[in-house]
């Protein structure tokens, strides 16, 4: 039998108080009939606890301890200080690296798509806004996790590496071959994320002791600098292809008005900026969440 170490132990009790709360909801919502709003939080506790628990294994706690954490809380314990799991903490290194990495892939790729539609500009401000919101939660969240896995210079290297070329310039050639309806599809996905679910982590970890120090020590790169990276990189890859249009409004250009196309076809409606909200039941593992700390570009 092996104790958590201070972190783990934030995450489980983040993940059995959190498990608690929504069975509590789940059973009000049983009790008292449909409403949207009950089952609107209902949907962000359920999406909260996937994303804490995804989180906490992504650095090495043990599967057995997060479903042990979440069905405790199920049948109604609260987490108490001290509390022994049973089997083995030793989670394959090579495999959380590996883990680590695939998120990484897919932030650069949504760093890509930021890219290839900020760049022509002309976006309802919103939506950017929203955008650069879930990309900057994203990019704390794997900040967070690098710091918390003690990544090494030669690790960190291997986890945003593609191949012999700078990752910038492997998404860009990515975005570029993929067809446009595509890229919107992925781009509405993104800025239709539950943002609310997205902050519960972050807020977990925070409360672990991970700082605003140890984010930015953890990602060699900032959420904007990496679409203006890949912006850099699609315009060099144009020039090399002689492929740029001369036009007077580049928001106008044919590569522009396919996208554009392409996101009215896919159903993007400016959605709203919701405030962000904190489920109840992560007792006090969970800390409020300041303006100022969800910026995604400077703060965090």
């Amino acid at each position: 039998m092996d104790t958590p170490s201070r972190l783990q132990a934030h995450l489980l009790r983040g993940i059995q108080n959190l498990a608690l709360d929504h069975q509590q909801r789940r059973t009000q919502l049983s009790e008292s009939g449909p409403s949207a709003d009950a089952s609107a939080q209902l949907q962000i506790g359920e999406r909260s606890l996937t994303l804490l628990e995804q989180v906490a294994a992504g650095v090495g706690v043990p599967q057995a301890w997060i479903a042990y954490s979440r069905a405790a809380g199920e049948r109604g314990d609260r987490w108490r200080p001290g509390q022994q799991l049973l089997g083995s903490g030793y989670v394959d290194r090579d495999r959380l690296l590996a883990g680590l990495g695939r998120e990484v892939r897919e932030l650069q790729h949504m760093a890509g798509v930021g890219a290839v539609f900020t760049r022509h500009g002309g976006l309802d401000s919103d939506v950017v806004a929203r955008f650069r919101r879930v990309m900057g939660m994203t990019w704390q969240r794997l900040g967070a996790m690098s710091h918390a896995l003690g990544l090494t210079r030669e690790e960190q290297h291997q986890v945003w590496a593609r191949g012999d070329r700078h990752w910038s310039t492997a998404v860009a050639e990515q975005v570029r071959a993929a067809d446009s309806r595509s890229v919107a599809q992925s781009w509405n996905r993104i800025v239709a994320t539950d943002f609310s679910a997205l902050t519960v982590p972050v807020v977990v970890l925070q409360a672990a002791g991970i700082t605003a120090e140890d984010l930015h020590a953890g990602m060699p790169i900032s959420p904007d600098d990496m679409v203006a990276h890949v912006a850099d990189a699609l315009t060099a890859a144009e020039q090399r292809a002689d492929t740029a249009l001369a036009v007077t409004d580049p928001s106008r250009s044919s590569e522009a008005a396919a996208i554009s196309a392409a996101v009215e076809a896919a159903g993007a409606d400016n959605p709203e900026l919701d405030a962000p909200s904190i489920p109840d039941g992560l007792g006090d593992a969970a800390t409020a969440i300041t303006d100022a700390e969800i910026d995604p570009g400077t703060a965090l």
